[in-house]
């Protein structure tokens, strides 16, 4: 039988069971690729600072787990963390009666061999993610089922479905989900969470922001929703519970948790007692709102991830009215968020129509000059479903349909003012640049005067 949680189902019945399955992606599935290179250098070296590579179980399944009743055998595998000599055994060791996927684009590919498999033993395999909400037809030639956009509203019509024999081909959601009636992730179901050095949780969905390349408002949309301050300081403590160490590091999953500086200064209140160290993503507009920034000091936030994307002004044409406009205030943003003992991660990419092969020695030298306390760089990745997607496409200029080349660090289209080559050779260089140890010890000495000073003014 299905039961409300509010607005949304939950199901009971005759037990089954069901794993939650999220597939290796392309940085650890090919030995021989450019990305798989990076991970094997800098891992050592990234170390250093924070946990930079992270690894983070995939909170969407988590989360539809919980949808689930406790009579039901639910069980997390993440192929990221098993050992990769014996992946396959691990994964097909049980004759599971449903398999749920989730893919991302660079997870694709494999997500399929693992569906083919389970099906040609009888198993019913359902897929949701990313990948399969903009390419419904093609994932369903790999499963029983498609999920189109969230999953929290249709995931329980399909387990009535799955009970009566009559699975349908497709769920697509009716979006904007009500966030306050969801029951806490399942994170119970993973067999070892000491394995992750970050655990995710959510509180709010959409973004204001209309920016052509992002994937996100796909799932989403723009309405921006939230949880209640209570649900996400309980998710926490649970969290902490699971988690043995002296304090777990929380990173939100979140498009733009700050986007609601009233409500964002509620929730870093409620943080402060909780004792853990935290970041999110965000939009630069925080840099403005000195009440707030100093809460997010107050509650251990360690970092906030910020999406510059570019800083040649002419490419956020791709992006939001509101980045184009912002771009000029980069600088003064990062001083004062950093001035508050928040360090700032800048998310550079890419291969915008505008970027020549000197964006990359201007972007660093903004960078050098900046002091960011973390970066991170891509090339900009035309996800299907995206209007960049539809654009370069419409165009010619996508080089490949392989979705392990879309990675947001292989090149898979023809940039406008340089060569792929030229594209692929200039992220190199970034990720070089700021993977030293000279360079990561800098940034940490810059930090520690930073905290020193703010440690002095309260004395």
């Amino acid at each position: 039988m299905c039961y409300n949680i509010g607005e949304l189902t939950t199901w009971e019945g005759n037990e089954v069971n069901i794993a939650f399955i999220s597939p290796r992606g392309t940085e650890r599935n090919q030995q021989n690729n450019i990305l798989y290179e990076i991970f094997r250098k800098l891992i050592p070296v990234l170390s250093f600072m924070i946990d930079d590579i992270e690894f983070i179980p995939n909170l969407g399944l988590l989360q539809l787990a919980a949808l689930v009743g406790d009579e039901h055998e639910v069980k997390y595998i993440d192929e990221d963390y098993i050992d990769i000599r014996d992946a396959e055994p691990v994964i097909f060791e049980k004759n599971w009666d449903i398999v749920a996927i989730s893919a991302c684009n660079n997870q694709a590919l494999r997500a399929y061999e693992i569906a083919d498999r389970f099906r040609a033993q009888g198993t019913t395999v359902i897929m949701g993610g990313y990948h399969p909400s903009a390419l419904p037809e093609e994932a369903k030639l790999h499963a029983d089922a498609v999920f189109i956009g969230e999953g929290e509203d249709t995931f329980p019509v399909f387990l009535e479905d799955f009970k009566k024999g009559e699975i349908k081909p497709f769920y697509k959601s009716s979006g904007n989900v009500d966030l306050t009636k969801l029951p806490a992730p399942r994170f119970d179901c993973i067999s070892n969470i000491m394995r992750f050095n970050k655990l995710p949780v959510f509180a709010t969905r959409g973004c204001p922001r209309k920016c052509e390349y992002c994937s996100v408002k796909m799932i989403y949309g723009p309405k921006y929703r939230k949880k209640t301050i209570e649900q996400i300081v309980s998710e926490i403590e649970e969290l902490k519970k699971l988690y043995p160490r002296p304090y777990p590091f929380i990173t939100f999953g979140d498009e733009n948790l700050l986007a609601d500086k009233k409500w964002s200064k509620e929730l870093a209140k409620a943080l402060i007692p909780l004792n853990i160290r935290w970041e999110c993503y965000c939009d630069a507009s925080v840099a403005w709102d000195d009440e707030l920034l100093e809460l997010l000091h107050q509650s251990n936030c360690v970092e906030l991830l910020i999406g510059f994307e570019s800083i040649v002004r002419e490419n956020m044409n791709m992006g939001d009215r509101w980045k184009y406009g912002m771009v000029e205030k980069y600088s003064e943003a990062i001083r004062r968020i950093q001035s508050k003992g928040v360090g700032v991660m800048g998310l550079f990419m890419f291969g915008f129509d505008h970027d020549t092969p000197d964006v990359f020695k201007a972007t660093a030298d903004f960078i050098h000059e900046t002091g960011l306390f973390d970066v991170d760089f891509a090339v900009l990745c035309p996800i299907p479903g995206t209007d960049t997607f539809n654009k370069l496409s419409t165009e010619g200029r996508i080089l490949t349909y392989n979705w392990n080349k879309y990675t947001w660090i292989h090149v898979n289209y023809q940039p406008m003012r340089m060569t792929a080559k030229e594209l692929q050779e200039g992220l190199l260089y970034m990720f070089k640049e700021f993977s030293s140890i000279e360079i990561l010890h800098k940034r940490k000495q810059y930090f520690k005067g930073i905290y020193e000073r703010l440690a002095a003014a309260k004395q």
